[in-house]
């Protein structure tokens, strides 16, 4: 079976048999996809599926398809961004994180039961007011914060 090797979600053994199209750019050859959001969300419906054990690949994957980073997902499991960053280049998951990601991921974006939305939502607002933009201001007293 032929088709085109969709690299562009991270995973290396993702291939798409329609849905694409492939044309000539000014700087070589360019595709072109279908619905990309749909296609991510299929592909994330199939690994909470598969029976296999995840990769630390596909963590990531499903990570970045509940729009969170490495360290809301840490606090959701009570780990640390940087173990879950371990995670991520894993071959193999833990059984327990594997369980966690699919069940958090299948509740959220698929059931969408509310008690799991609003934590992860809660959990991603915690994170940009984190990383915040702080705002200064020159007065006559010197440097103060903006309100």
């Amino acid at each position: 079976m032929n088709g085109y090797h969709y690299r562009e979600c991270g995973l290396d053994n993702v291939w798409l048999l329609n849905g694409y199209e492939l044309h000539d750019t000014p700087y070589g050859k360019g595709v072109s996809f279908v619905d990309v959001e749909g296609l991510d969300a299929a592909i994330a419906k199939a690994l909470t599926e598969k029976p296999a054990p995840l990769t630390g690949r596909e963590l990531r994957f499903l990570r970045i398809m509940l729009d969170m980073s490495q360290k809301s997902l840490g606090e959701l499991f009570g780990k640390s961004a940087q173990t879950v960053a371990l995670w991520e280049k894993s071959e193999a998951l833990n059984p327990e994180v594997e369980y966690l990601i699919r069940h958090v991921y299948r509740q959220t974006a698929i059931d969408k039961s509310d008690s799991y939305v609003e934590l992860v939502q809660r959990l991603n607002q915690r994170d940009i007011q984190d990383n915040a933009p702080m705002h200064f201001q020159a007065t006559g007293r010197g440097w103060d914060k903006a309100a």
